[in-house]
């Protein structure tokens, strides 16, 4: 610290000269950085000009005002240190000499000065504030809760909880801030228990009323997976707010409720709320989810009609629902309506081609937003992969594959996965596994893409021995991982083996079985010619069999001799759900 104070005024006299803001008046730059030192003296409302400035965000005017009163030896108060300090929060050597300064004034047990500081410093440098919070003896609520915050701030959820526990135990009383500060840590950390704790105490202490107290509490059981309770508690919230509303249909995207974030939805507008930008991504976001075409097209027109289609990120989560519906040509007209786009828009679009099996429009896209000078990121680079992958572009492939190397993403998982998928379905499998030899450290995801590239290619052993090196390798398979195995059993004719690890699944590693796995042993049975003993799987299935394993049970029926009532009551069932489905 005291090196800090020593050196507290050189960090003003190396400043450079102000440049000029267009906001701030002539007059008043001529009275900051060009006055008669004699008559500085006798202004007394420099103080209320350099807190004016940082409330307009005329950091640099502020600072710069400071450094003259400096230099004329005109004494601030705490006050006015306190505004600088805000003023410099972007600039750390700076903060450090403000620091320093503080010091040397003997403003440093200024409580507002040390909570500003705090808050300053947790930006860049959590170790440093943390000093200045346990130097600090006679702590207030306020540096309690900014404390915590900043914990918050930085991912530090354990840490603030214990600290807002350390709080209570000095006696502190918390104020509604320090509620509002400390239940986004009990929501991302899915702390339940703590979270219903912190609600009965805040009803305890009458501090239940306030909005912004409910609104967290909302957010906080939805991202605890209670959102049965976070609806409770947002149905008693007297005057809901806009963020209420947003805060609540968030929730319920987030744990798959989308019908109830579009039934609460229309309830906001009904009760004559209008809904800002997050809240329209959040019902898009559900609506991409329900495969909701008419719904989504009507949305559109809402969307165009309250003058959204200026916001790069609503159109762009336009395009991904329409992308998703495969409704490709008003993800298009959606894109180019977009000026200027971000890298999330071309990103998106490339996405949207690629999943539509349209791999040479993604190309197209990749090229112009080349020209655009827009560099790809790792998102963008599966995209392409998957492109290539679809219309067997080696060469391009590989181009793609060289520009992720010069672009330094190697170690990126997804990107890995995605490299040994496409040189497997080209066939090049010693390439495949060469990728997935040279990964670091292999996790799920590059694991189940080389399973899935042996069995693509026939060569069911080695997926399996794969998998079974996955096992001793200490990772947990997840369902994506079971579809690639029991799909190479299925390609590959391995029945016994195929109806092991579909057993296996529940009893041993605790995952059960969903529509594509059903899907795996129908086809499994039926490339072996055992349609009566499929037909009797699917009526036993737990869940109700779809589209893709009823077509599945038809092509088998075709390519063997079987009863011609099962093969008519596959084919109804196929009718039925394509009437369903159109209805």
């Amino acid at each position: 610290m005291n090196s800090i104070a020593e050196n507290a005024y050189k960090v003003f006299g190396k400043m450079s000269k102000r440049r000029y803001s267009s906001r701030i008046s002539s007059t008043l730059r001529e009275s900051c950085f060009f006055v008669d030192p004699t008559k500085f003296a006798e202004k007394q409302n420099v103080r209320s000009w350099i807190s004016s400035l940082v409330r307009e965000n005329q950091s640099i005017e502020a600072i710069n005002l400071f450094k003259t009163m400096l230099k004329n030896e005109q004494k601030p108060n705490y006050v006015t240190v306190l505004s600088v300090i805000r003023a410099a929060e972007k600039w750390q050597s700076m903060v450090r000499g403000i620091h320093g300064f503080t010091i040397k004034m003997g403003f440093e047990l200024e409580l507002p000065v040390v909570t500003a500081l705090v808050g300053v410093y947790s930006v860049w440098d959590m170790d440093s504030a943390w000093q200045l919070f346990n130097d600090t003896k006679d702590k207030d609520v306020i540096l309690w809760s900014a404390m915590a915050s900043t914990c918050v701030k930085s991912g530090e959820y354990v840490e603030a909880i214990e600290l807002f526990r350390r709080m209570l135990f000095c006696g502190v009383e918390p104020n509604y801030v320090s509620f509002v500060g400390i239940v986004p840590a009990c929501a991302n950390l899915g702390a339940l228990r703590v979270g219903k704790e912190i609600h009965a105490y805040t009803i305890k202490i009458l501090f239940i009323s306030h909005v912004n107290i409910q609104n967290s509490l909302v957010d906080m059981y939805a991202k605890c997976g209670s959102l049965k309770t976070s609806v409770t508690v947002f149905r008693g919230i007297e005057k809901k707010d806009l963020v209420s509303w947003r805060t609540m249909i968030h929730g319920c995207v987030e744990n798959d409720h989308f019908s109830e974030a579009l039934r609460l939805f229309s309830e906001m507008r009904y009760c004559c709320f209008e809904p800002d930008e997050g809240v329209i991504r959040e019902v898009i976001g559900a609506l991409s989810q329900l495969n909701e075409i008419k719904i989504g097209e009507c949305f559109l027109s809402f969307v165009l009609k309250q003058g959204y289609l200026g916001s790069v990120s609503v159109v762009t989560a336009l395009v991904h629902m329409f992308g998703g519906f495969g409704d490709i040509e008003s993800a298009r007209s959606l894109f180019d309506c977009l000026k200027p786009k971000d890298l999330i828009a071309w990103s998106t679009m490339i996405a949207a081609y690629a999943q539509n099996e349209c791999p040479s429009n993604a190309l197209d896209i990749y090229r112009l937003m080349q020209s655009a000078n827009e560099k790809p990121n790792e998102i963008i680079y599966v995209s392409l992969i998957q492109a290539c992958s679809s219309m067997a572009a080696e060469d391009i492939g590989e181009g793609i594959h060289g520009q992720v190397i010069k672009s330094g993403n190697t170690s990126n998982a997804f990107l890995i996965s995605s490299l040994i998928d496409m040189y497997c379905r080209f066939g090049r499998i010693s390439q495949g596994e060469a990728i997935f030899s040279e990964c670091p450290n292999r996790d799920l995801i590059c694991w189940s893409s080389m399973i899935n590239g042996y069995g693509i290619n026939g060569h069911g052993n080695e997926a399996l021995q794969c998998f079974l090196n996955m096992l001793n390798s200490g990772i947990k398979p997840n369902d994506v991982v079971f579809v690639s195995v029991l799909s190479t059993c299925s390609h590959c004719g391995l029945e016994y083996e195929g109806w092991n690890w579909f057993h296996a699944m529940k009893e041993r590693y605790g995952v059960t079985p969903k529509l594509a796995h059903y899907a795996c042993m129908v086809d499994m049975l039926s490339r072996q010619g055992n349609i009566e003993e499929a037909f009797e799987f699917v009526n036993n299935m737990p869940i109700e069999a779809d589209k893709r394993i009823w077509g599945t049970l038809l092509a088998g029926c075709r390519k063997t001799c079987v009863s011609v009532e099962i093969s008519d009551i596959v084919s109804k069932q196929l009718i039925a759900l394509e009437l369903e489905k159109n209805s």
